[in-house]
């Protein structure tokens, strides 16, 4: 950047911040298209910025006007400063283009564009969506919108959304939707919350992407949680990057609109057919670290608790504290519905507890006080000292009516309440064990609460948000605890597909499929390609064990629903079922072309499982595991990760699924080395990560057996035009 405003230099610090640190945090800000006129966003901008409280320079351009609103307006974009952080242009949208270069011309790094009427208006708005795309590549300003809501630094005033009295806190927000702003700081004073720092409204995204976003906002030290809602991911390979990039200091959390599948491709493999848009965004966001809310009404008070609250330790679990046994039960139960454990406290804990609570007390997990805490609140202090002094215990959860004593029973409890407030905010900084309160006289004003929550500690209403919050702390905690262990999720290079851009796609003789995954390092076993049924027989004998037929047709996809599929075939009949099994799908698939069959041994009897991958359209390479066998669509046992990933992320995998819970011996069937296992799905990852020109790839039945892993099928789908770009 070069140049500097004629302002004092502690006002603008010119040179040294970024488009996008400018961008959200703005030491100047000039308003293209400023208005006399109060209902225009011209004049509304500018009132908005002096109501927030913004104290640096405002630059209104009219070539018509002298004075707005108390500011000097230069006549044209020409006559500004040089070198002002941030342009809001309140333009229509066919005058946006020359605004935009008009600005680079003067230094202006990062641009706001409000105007709507580009691609959401059909042809004529995509084409001048195009023209400001162009714009942007030729200068290089970086611009957020158009047919955006605008930005917000609460803690700045730079406003240029126009809501004012929004609180100041560690919650910065990106969404596309300017409604959901609203909703998010209603539901942050209702909650009583932290409040906000930085918004983003993306609108069109022609520039500015969520994975920018995330990283602007995951670099700046004020911000202590990242409040997302999206209803489309341009980039989502760009997002889980930057996602994972930005958790390892930054909590995100999102929460999706638009999640009903938007249609399937027809697929020519079971990958796709289980690959509904929903349940791949899910694992891999899951996989990048963001943590999914499925409610509105909970991403402002996750988003609030990860930003003021330490995780739970990895490896710890929870304890409740209750106060009613009826509360405790709920609570217990909403943990368990989100797969969060409580923690099994020792004897001696509960012991303890026994001796502090008495006899009527429930001390094993969940806690029961039975009324001990009635005539004094402060006996939860001594409780919960107790069960933080257990080494399995990570978080304590108090749930009934703390901060309510005084109100139910008697005022003169208050001031025990206060110092009870006091003395448990001591004791969990003290012992870095997290403390969460559910009280139900959370959601009016209560100087008990409000203690709490002054010293950063998170107290609701809710049981189910209470969960909720104790849920994400826990995954956040395991997430850092491994993070040393998982993926940046970047995608290598490619590796140019032979043929060239013009070679045709579709679906890949087995042969060449096998032949594709085994030059991958891939083991598949024994094997052999027959062109007629005497060189099966022969391969049959060489083999020296029963062994498998199938045929090799480019028009057969599923080969047993025609016949061609033979088992248990024995040397001294394999020439005849070979020929049987021919003549078969020749009837049943008339003009089907046969090029011939493949032959393997039989493998052990054992669980079948489906190993695949596919280039998802939003998010690249992914592989998919699970329940294999012909009833895969069926069952949709299966979970899915963005590939490259880590043995780690594997064994992950495989736990999320169904069937791992038959992998360990179950009843009769054989123990499965589940480390081969997760290094055969890393393997998988590495290839579709680097052969883009493979659409779509199975191995299904993979037969888990005590001789290892046999994959029975092999299918891969080329695209049509396999150049080994980048998806």
């Amino acid at each position: 950047m070069t140049g500097t405003t004629d302002l004092p230099a502690a006002e603008t610090t010119p040179t040294k911040r970024g488009p996008m640190a400018r961008l959200f945090d703005p030491r100047s800000i000039a308003v293209v298209g400023a208005s006399t006129d109060p209902a225009k966003r011209g004049y509304q901008s500018i009132r908005a910025l002096q109501r927030s409280g913004y104290r640096h320079p405002i630059h209104p351009v009219n070539p018509r006007a002298t004075r707005i609103l108390g500011l000097d307006v230069a006549p044209s974009v020409e006559e500004l400063p040089r070198d002002i952080d941030v342009a809001l242009i309140a333009l229509p949208g066919p005058l946006v283009p020359d605004a935009l270069r008009a600005c680079a011309g003067v230094g202006i790094r990062s641009a706001v564009v409000l105007a709507n009427g580009f691609k959401e208006s059909g042809h004529a708005g995509a084409a001048l969506e195009a023209e400001l795309a162009a714009v942007i590549a030729e200068t290089g300003i970086r611009v957020i919108g158009p047919n955006t809501s605008g930005i917000i630094n609460a803690s700045t005033g730079a406003n240029l959304v126009g809501l004012l009295d929004i609180p100041q806190g560690p919650i910065s927000v990106v969404t596309q939707s300017g409604n959901m702003l609203l909703s998010l700081v209603n539901d942050d004073r209702a909650l009583q919350g932290p409040g906000f720092h930085v918004y983003a409204g993306l609108g069109n995204q022609v520039d500015v992407s969520y994975a920018d976003c995330l990283t602007a906002m995951a670099e700046d030290d004020q911000t202590g949680a990242i409040a997302v809602h999206a209803e489309g991911l341009i980039d989502g390979r760009g997002f889980l990057v930057a996602a994972a990039r930005a958790v390892a200091d930054t909590p995100v959390v999102m929460v999706r609109g638009g999640r009903s599948e938007i249609g399937r491709r027809t697929a020519l493999s079971h990958t796709g057919s289980v690959a509904g848009s929903d349940a791949v965004a899910t694992a891999v966001l899951r996989q990048a670290g963001v943590e999914l809310v499925d409610r509105s009404d909970e991403l402002a008070v996750v988003a609030g608790a990860l930003a003021a609250t330490v995780p739970v330790q990895a490896g710890r679990s929870i304890a409740i504290l209750a106060d009613g046994g009826g509360h405790a039960t709920l609570a217990a139960d909403a943990l368990a519905e989100l797969g969060v454990s409580l923690a099994n406290t020792s004897e001696q804990t509960q012991h303890r507890l026994r001796q502090l609570l008495g006899d009527a007390a429930a001390v094993a997990n969940p806690v029961d006080v039975a009324g001990a805490t009635d005539a004094d609140p402060t006996v939860f202090v001594d409780a919960a000292r107790i069960l933080m002094a257990d080494p399995a215990v990570g978080l304590v959860l108090i749930v009934g009516m703390f901060g309510g004593y005084h109100l139910r029973f008697d005022a003169g409890l208050h001031a025990a309440e206060q110092s009870t407030a006091d003395r448990l905010a001591d004791l969990s900084r003290a012992a870095r064990i997290p403390l969460v309160v559910q009280s139900c006289y959370a959601a009016a004003p209560n100087p008990v609460h409000a203690r709490l929550r002054t010293e950063g500690f998170t107290v609701v209403n809710s049981i189910d948000h209470a969960a909720r919050i104790v849920a994400a702390l826990t995954r956040r905690g395991d997430r850092l605890g491994t993070a040393g262990l998982r993926s940046d999720l970047a995608l290598p290079t490619p590796i140019r597909a032979p043929g060239g851009p013009d070679a045709p796609g579709g679906l890949l003789d087995e042969p060449a499929a096998r032949r594709l995954v085994e030059a991958s390092g891939i083991d598949l076993g024994a094997w052999a390609f027959a062109r007629t049924a005497d060189e099966a027989a022969e391969a049959v004998e060489g083999f020296d064990h029963p062994c498998a037929l199938k045929i090799v047709s480019p028009q057969v996809v599923h080969k047993s629903d025609v016949g061609g599929v033979q088992l248990g075939v024995l040397p001294f009949d394999a020439a005849d079922r070979a020929r049987a099994m021919i003549e078969t799908v020749a009837a049943r698939a008339p003009g089907a072309e046969i090029d011939g069959l493949i032959v393997s041994p039989m493998a052990r009897p054992g669980i079948e499982l489906l190993v695949g991958a596919m280039q998802d359209p939003i998010f690249g390479p992914v592989v998919v595991f699970g329940s294999g066998g012909v009833l895969v669509e069926a069952l949709k046992d299966v979970t899915f990760r963005a590939a490259p990933f880590t043995e780690l992320e594997a064994r992950e995998m495989i736990d999320e699924t169904a069937v791992s819970r038959m992998l360990d011996g179950h009843r009769h069937l054989p123990r499965i080395d589940r480390d081969e296992l997760a290094r055969l799905l890393v393997r998988i990852g590495d290839l579709i990560a680097t052969r883009r020109d493979i659409d779509e790839l199975d191995l299904n039945p993979v037969i888990a057996s005590a001789d290892g892993l046999v994959p029975a099928d092999v299918r891969i789908v080329l695209t049509s035009q396999h150049t080994g770009a980048p998806a």
